[in-house]
């Protein structure tokens, strides 16, 4: 089963198109390029403030969430969660789960 990824609309309309073409193609190329993950190869583009992890919560509704760090919860963003490529804010997952 292949990994689904953000849609170049979604990206395009939180990030801009040329920002958004290359989040996908890094989203989809090697988990690695010179021993850089995709994460920080994306917090790049992004011009963000490098990675945070939250560690996983108390149930299926909190699950280990890495982001690209905006400096605010609830600006958009670029996370996985789960293992999954999400966008959106991790404030909102949060707020919906249970973490200590």
């Amino acid at each position: 089963m292949s990994e689904r990824y953000p849609s170049i609309k979604t990206l395009t309309a939180a990030f801009g198109k040329e920002k958004a073409v290359k989040i996908r193609a890094i989203m989809e190329g090697p988990c690695a390029v010179d021993g850089v993950s995709r994460m920080e190869r994306i917090d790049e583009v992004l011009g963000t403030h490098g990675l945070e992890c939250i560690p996983e919560g108390n149930n299926s509704k909190s699950p280990m969430i890495v982001y690209c760090n905006t400096g605010d919860t609830y600006d958009t963003t670029v996370m996985r969660v789960g293992g999954v490529f999400r966008v959106g804010c991790w404030g909102d997952i949060v707020e919906r789960g249970n973490y200590d």
